[in-house]
C-alpha cells in the first residue's frame, strides 16, 4: 500500500512539474521581453542580432560592422526614392555605413527586397552637366545661328553649341526639342530666353548628335 502511494505521489509530482514547464517558459519569455522594453539599448541590440541572423541566411552581410536599423512606417512618402520604390510598411532597412551598403528586408515574407550602395556621411560636390545644343536656322537670314548662340550663352548657363545647320523646311515659330528627354528644365530656360516653344522633332528634319535642338523660326527676328 505504501509503495502504491509513493508511486502515485511520484506520478502526481511529475504531472505537476510537466504542467508547470510551459507556464515557466512563457513567464521567462515575458520577463525577458519586459526587460528589453524597459531597456531601449538592449532592445535595439537584440533587434539587430535577430535581423542580421535572419537576413544573413539570405544574403552575405558585411563583416565587422553592425548595421543601423530603420523601419518603413509610411511607404507612400518613400516611393520617389529608388531604394524604397517597392517598400511596404514594416520593412526593415539595414544600413552599413562603413561597407556603404543598404539592404531592404521584409520580415513578413522573409525576403530581401532591395540592395543598394549608400554614401551616408560623405559630402560630395555636385557636378554641373554641360548640355550640348544644336542650332538649325529655318530663315533666310545668314549667320543667325551665331547670333542665337551669343544670345543663349548670355542668358542660359552651361550650354555648348556643338552643331549648326539649316532646316529643310521653314518655320514661323522657334522650336526647342529635348532630344534625350532628360533636359526639360534647360529646354524651358531656352524658350524663356529666346522665345518659341518646346516640341518634338519635325518629320523630315535630321536629328543631330546633341542633347537639345533649337530650330530658329521667323519669330526670333521679330523680337
Amino acid at each position: 500500500m505504501n509503495l502504491l502511494i509513493s508511486r502515485n505521489l511520484v506520478i502526481l509530482a511529475t504531472v505537476v512539474l510537466l504542467a508547470a514547464i510551459p507556464s515557466l517558459f512563457f513567464y521567462n519569455q515575458y520577463r525577458d521581453t519586459q526587460n528589453l522594453l524597459n531597456n531601449p539599448k538592449e532592445f535595439a541590440k537584440q533587434e539587430v542580432k535577430d535581423l542580421t541572423a535572419k537576413v544573413g541566411k539570405l544574403i552575405d552581410l558585411p563583416k565587422g560592422e553592425e548595421p543601423t536599423i530603420a523601419t518603413v512606417t509610411d511607404e507612400k512618402k518613400l516611393k520617389d526614392q529608388p531604394f524604397f520604390a517597392n517598400s511596404k510598411n514594416g520593412d526593415k532597412a539595414l544600413l552599413y555605413t562603413k561597407a556603404k551598403k543598404a539592404i531592404l528586408y521584409r520580415p513578413s515574407t522573409n525576403k530581401v527586397i532591395e540592395v543598394a550602395p549608400i554614401n551616408i556621411g560623405e559630402s560630395t560636390t555636385p557636378t554641373t552637366k554641360t548640355v550640348k545644343v544644336a542650332l538649325y536656322n529655318s530663315t533666310t537670314t545668314t549667320g543667325l545661328t551665331k547670333t542665337v548662340e551669343t544670345d543663349l550663352k548670355s542668358k542660359v548657363s552651361d550650354l555648348e553649341v556643338v552643331a549648326r545647320g539649316d532646316t529643310k523646311d521653314t518655320y514661323e515659330k522657334t522650336l526647342v526639342v529635348d532630344l534625350t528627354g532628360f533636359n526639360k528644365t534647360v529646354a524651358d530656360s531656352i524658350v524663356k530666353a529666346i522665345g518659341g516653344e518646346v516640341g518634338n522633332l519635325p518629320s523630315g528634319e535630321t536629328k543631330p548628335t546633341a542633347d537639345i535642338l533649337v530650330i530658329i523660326g521667323a519669330d526670333y527676328l521679330k523680337r
